[in-house]
């Protein structure tokens, strides 16, 4: 079983919409696929529509350190599944059962391992092949658990100077954290750095040239991904419709998220959305897409 962490140690460079898309696009292509919202603002959790909504959610994965069936919650797309971060609505409801996490991790001396535990329970080894992880955009407990509970990880890196310059120095000082757990026998999944939301400007390239140099800083910890994510108004027009990117009408974004599942999972080449181990003609491609 392959876990993603979907990480970053700056806000709004795109995990969320990340991670939604790879876990779908991954369970188009025949996949068994579990998304877990670890993100108290809870975005992957409103990504999809759900066919079933499942009881219990994160709260109890984190409280109990076990994934069951009463936690995960069926989405309207065929083989993707999700544990939802239902952290927000016990709160407000008053459940004195879902104190702040951030709070409850901090204070357990097994959190590095919590959701690393959690997400080697029976039920998820039985029923899924890869498990995809949203994570909190600021580093604190939620970050570090999930994050050490990933076989792989990945960060979206926008191509813009402050984006840059964060992940360099962000991501350094999180791999450093990481590292720490090495004492418990845990060491961090490789990193990879897809570089997001990129446009075709003079500024835009030279800041992609400078991400692709960055890897020198990290001594073979991280590498920067082949495919690049363009900015592309498919990708709103997704999140709005409560769709996977790939099937839009969008054969930019249709071939870039083929491209970048087959780089982090290279036994997936040649596989499409929908099963095909050829490529689809366009005509097939569109009557696939369903979501405009």
């Amino acid at each position: 079983m392959v876990i993603f962490g979907i990480i970053a140690t700056k806000g709004g460079v795109g995990k969320t919409t990340l991670s939604a898309n790879l876990g779908a696009l991954i369970a188009d292509m025949g996949l068994r696929v579990l998304l877990v919202d670890t993100d108290i603002q809870a975005s992957l959790s409103k990504y999809f529509e759900l066919e079933h909504q499942a009881p219990l959610g994160l709260t109890e994965v984190i409280g109990s350190g076990v994934v069951t069936e009463e936690s995960i919650s069926r989405t309207q797309w065929p083989r993707l599944d999700i544990v939802l971060c239902d952290a927000p609505h016990r709160q407000l409801a008053g459940d004195p059962n879902s104190s702040d996490l951030e709070r409850y991790l901090q204070g357990r001396m097994d959190m590095p391992m919590i959701l690393r535990r959690a997400l080697r329970s029976p039920v998820v080894e039985a029923n899924y092949d890869v498990v995809v992880i949203d994570t909190p955009g600021a580093q604190g407990p939620l970050l570090f658990t999930a994050a050490l509970a990933a076989t792989q990880l990945v960060t979206p890196v926008l191509p813009e100077t402050p984006s840059a310059r964060e992940f360099r120095g962000g991501t350094v000082e999180l791999l450093r954290k990481l590292g720490e757990a090495e004492v418990l026998g845990i060491r961090p999944g490789p990193l990879t750095a897809v570089i997001n939301r990129a446009g075709r400007t003079n500024d835009a390239r030279l800041v992609m040239a400078e991400i692709r140099q960055s890897y020198l800083d990290f001594s073979g910890q991280v590498r920067v991904a082949n495919t690049v994510v363009p900015t592309a108004v498919a990708y709103n027009e997704a999140a709005t419709a409560r769709c996977p990117v790939h099937r839009m009408r969008s054969t930019q974004a249709y071939a870039t998220m083929h491209e970048l599942v087959w780089e982090l999972l290279p036994n997936l080449h040649g596989v499409y959305a929908g099963g095909a181990v050829a490529e689809p003609t366009l005509l097939a491609m569109e009557a696939d897409h369903g979501c405009t």
